[in-house]
């Protein structure tokens, strides 16, 4: 038999035919390779360029020369399957990785605490936003509103995508390496490596969908002064003037709700709102790329894929606590006639009012809550801005020495082709 080792992470097929009982390929080698690896936790791993019942002998995760390596092996007759059938060795570059503990698949639950608005307050009742004398940007949630739960987790499988789960994985480590950030040089304080920041997420989004996007300026803008381009830095540890994290459930731009706190029920009247509070600020960047407010609309209320969030994790090694939950839409899929599961607030800023809906405990009953674990410095996820529950969470048995990530709205909009 033949071994392959390669790299744990894999890059994203794009536009691959998804047929019945058939996962979604979630790796794939150089094009001399055309090796694809439908992964399921340790799932044997399929190659159907020639015959999709070739399957690899096995498959083990082990430490290479410091780095975490994934070890194929495949008998003579799959090798022989390849285009290039004599070659000893095939070089796999990879981007994205399952997940993992002192290499091993990470596929059991663990548990964390999560906090929810309390059942008392009534939609849209009181608003929120920075208070006078506080230390960092931003706002926080108060603590007297919130209510805490011990939940499970589960980790993110690299198969997750937008269209199922409401997030995925990307990686941008590389992008930023070459722009000169790294896990030793990344400096939060600096705008000029938030901008390098910003535009490897920006061009990550636009590669991952063919589609321009655009940057979408959020309370970052009114609040810390921030430009267009320029990534959301949120920094827990000790010291830090930046944001801190949100520990509450919430949505940032949940259609159905904004529309009911503003006396109206559609979700294009939702987008409207959205577009109406925010365009004194992106009216200036959507015609620089000659997008009128109206298609913005379309764009937000259509969701295909819309709005988007994208969080890269920019803690040096890997973030031990305080990681990103989100919720899994194939099990909550919340919309307008989930009302009473949510309570949408107006979040006021000087020059702007914003919006924030967050979730009562019990809209989770069900819902299968995601994480990266061990999350490393440049990994992203990306999640639906409209449709995905998302929070910071606690690892009670994890010790607490802050972290550091990055986090970016924006909106898909033109395909690129057609632009050129």
């Amino acid at each position: 038999s033949w071994g392959l080792l390669a790299p744990t992470t894999v890059p994203r097929v794009e536009d691959f035919p998804r047929e019945p009982h058939r996962p979604m390929p979630v790796a794939h080698s150089m094009d001399s390779c055309l090796c694809f690896g439908f992964l399921g936790n340790l799932r044997p791993l399929a190659f159907p360029k020639r015959d999709p019942s070739k399957q690899a002998e096995a498959a083990e995760v082990s430490i290479l020369d410091g780095k975490e390596t994934l070890k194929v092996t495949f008998d003579a007759e799959t090798l022989a399957s390849f285009t290039s059938p004599n070659a000893e060795t095939i070089s796999v570059d990879f981007s994205s990785s399952m997940s993992r503990s002192d290499g091993r698949w990470e596929t059991e639950p663990v548990d964390a605490i999560a906090q929810f608005i309390v059942d008392e307050v009534n939609f849209g009742v009181g608003e929120f936003g920075p208070s006078g004398g506080q230390s960092r940007l931003g706002y926080t949630m108060p603590e007297e509103l919130l209510k805490s739960k011990t939940i499970q987790m589960w980790p993110i499988l690299p198969d997750a995508t937008l269209a199922d789960n409401g997030f995925e994985l990307l990686n941008i480590s590389e992008a930023l390496r070459q722009q000169g950030i790294t896990e030793t040089t990344f400096d939060p304080t600096s705008q000029e490596h938030r901008r390098k920041v910003g535009n490897a997420l920006i061009e990550a989004a636009q590669a991952r969908f063919a589609k321009r996007a655009i940057h979408l300026a959020d309370t970052s803008r009114v609040s810390g002064s921030a430009v267009y381009g320029e990534a959301t830095v949120r920094d827990t540890r000790a010291g830090s003037g930046l944001r801190s994290a949100q520990h509450i459930f919430h949505m940032d731009k949940f259609l159905p709700g904004i529309a009911k706190l503003y006396g109206h029920t559609t979700e294009s009247d939702g987008a409207r709102r959205i577009a109406d509070a925010y365009w004194h600020l992106w009216e200036p960047d959507f015609n620089s790329f000659g997008v009128t407010k109206d298609a913005a609309l379309s764009y937000i209320a259509g969701a295909a894929p819309g709005m988007l969030n994208l969080w890269v994790s920019l803690t040096p090694g890997e973030v031990i606590n305080e990681p990103l939950a989100v919720a899994d839409m194939r099990n909550i899929l919340l919309d307008d006639s989930d009302i009473d599961l949510v309570s949408t607030h107006k979040v006021v800023f000087p020059g702007l009012e914003d919006t924030i809906t967050v979730l009562r405990q019990r809209a989770i009953d069900g819902a299968k809550l995601m994480f990266r674990p061990r999350m490393r410095f440049g990994e992203v996820i990306m999640f639906s801005t409209t449709h995905t529950p998302h929070s910071a969470v606690w690892l009670p048995n994890a010790p607490t020495p802050g972290r550091c990530s990055a986090e970016m709205r924006m909106l898909m909009a033109t395909d690129l082709d057609r632009e050129a």
